[in-house]
């Protein structure tokens, strides 16, 4: 399943009482999508990696306590107990608790830690206690881990598997990436643009599996959009072969000279709204350039083209009319599935478009003419 589906049957197995079980390599976004459920929802988000845990952490290391008890004749007598420390993780949801929120733990990795530490963390998920400690009512649990090459693929992960009893406890949820979607959320976060036109580019790249050189993955891209912001700022001092160096450090040598012979190149540039609204209708070499993009830049095309249609409409509603005229003869150019894909984005996603949209026949007619031939 892709980031969307996954977030959302997630919300549905939490709902339930049951735990979920995200599945998915490093790096696709597990970590994301619990912060975005717990935001949605207005939960406080403790995470718990089990791969930074050893053995007897998570339980509490053991202490001795002087208790009054009575020995065989009932006399009162000192007698000792074993009582265990509370580990800080579980010391911060006792504290969201007592102040009236709910909690998210997200207990990321169980099948990446020590065998002894899975099993404290699978009495802490399935039984909800540990060595006395007892998680409150209004804590939900989310699990996730690395996929095994035990279930049918050759996935390279040292882990430690689960056996079928525990297994059967949870619902199991296989998360993969989806380059459209990451896309939207380079969009949102900020991502710089050069990063999410090279993925566009090459959507293949996002997670793309190196044999004898580092990975790429969507965590990698946040990192080189984060180094990249520092070279454009500082180019003068940075030279191009510290920042390859970098790159090479995130996604491989291969991807690396890839990503900095693109950020270099006068690459094609996305069709901009400039290039659509000016003028008296689109021009002959925009409509040109439509018909030759793939699918993906056409997407990110759209996706920026409307950000800033959103906010144009919003500070001339007076020229609404042409704004969607000009948007209609956008989308019949593009393929029918991706016009049916962002007619969906703008309902969704960009509420001033959507309430011009249905105001507009001929919008309304397009959006069902695409769908017969869809079908």
């Amino acid at each position: 399943m892709n980031f969307t589906d996954t977030l959302k049957s997630v919300d549905l197995v939490l709902s339930t009482g049951e735990v979920p079980l995200i599945v998915g390599e490093s790096g696709i976004g597990k970590t994301a999508l619990a912060q975005e459920i717990a935001l949605e929802n207005q939960w406080s988000l403790i995470v718990i990696n089990g791969n930074l845990l050893k053995e007897g952490e998570i339980g509490g290391l053991p202490t001795i306590e002087a208790y009054a008890g009575v020995n065989n004749q009932e006399d009162q007598v000192a007698k000792k107990a074993t009582v265990y420390a509370v580990h800080h993780k579980l010391r911060e949801i006792d504290q969201e608790i007592s102040q009236g929120k709910t909690v998210l733990l997200f207990i990321d990795e169980i099948n990446r830690c020590e065998h002894t530490v899975q099993q404290e963390l699978m009495n802490l998920i399935l039984n909800r206690e540990i060595n006395g400690y007892k998680l409150p009512e209004g804590v939900k649990i989310l699990a996730a881990m690395n996929p095994s090459s035990k279930y049918g693929s050759d996935f390279d992960y040292q882990v430690v598997d689960m056996d079928a009893a525990q297994e059967n406890r949870f619902v199991w949820l296989s998360m993969e990436p989806d380059y459209n979607q990451w896309i939207d959320w380079a969009i949102e976060t900020g991502i710089e643009q050069k990063v999410v036109e090279f993925i566009s580019t090459f959507p293949d790249y996002l997670h793309k599996i190196n044999e004898d050189d580092l990975s790429a993955t969507p965590r990698s891209y946040e990192r080189i959009s984060s180094s990249y912001k520092i070279y454009k700022e500082k180019k003068g001092s940075i030279p191009r072969s510290v920042f390859l160096n970098v790159i090479k450090g995130n996604v491989g040598r291969l991807i690396a000279e890839e990503f900095v012979s693109f950020v270099e190149s006068d690459h094609r540039s996305l069709i901009s709204y400039q290039d659509v609204f000016s003028g008296n209708s689109i021009h002959e070499s925009i409509r040109e350039r439509v018909k030759n993009e793939s699918h993906t830049r056409l997407y990110l095309s759209a996706k920026n083209i409307l950000k800033s249609l959103e906010a144009n409409i919003l500070n001339h509603r007076d020229d609404s009319n042409f704004y969607m005229e000009r948007l209609i003869e956008l989308l019949k150019l593009y393929p029918v599935d991706l016009k049916i894909g962002l007619m969906k984005d703008i309902k969704n996603s960009y509420p001033e478009v959507y309430k011009h949209a249905l105001e507009n026949e001929g919008f309304i007619e397009s959006y069902f003419e695409s769908y017969r031939l869809f079908r």
